[in-house]
């Protein structure tokens, strides 16, 4: 598996969810803030309409996860097991 998180630098919520990610999830990924030169390419190729955005990828790419919120992460992840 693999994440995108899409975050921005003035969202309320954003820090918590970068924290979760980074203390709980053990796969790669990437995390893209608005303060990158591609974010909106990258908001509109994955549909993204609010921040933060976590989506996980199976290994084949395909989007098996997509939430805002760590619980729904956690619950998610708890499930694949």
């Amino acid at each position: 598996m693999k994440y995108l998180l899409f975050t921005t630098t003035t969202c309320p919520k954003c820090p918590a969810m970068k924290e979760f990610v980074a203390n709980e999830i053990s796969f790669n990924g990437e995390q893209i803030d608005n303060s990158a030169a591609d974010f909106m390419d990258k908001v509109r190729e994955h549909n993204v309409d609010a921040a933060p955005t976590l989506i996980i990828f199976d290994d084949a790419g395909q989007e098996i996860f997509r939430g805002n919120e760590a619980q729904e992460v956690k619950d998610f992840l708890a499930g694949q097991s």
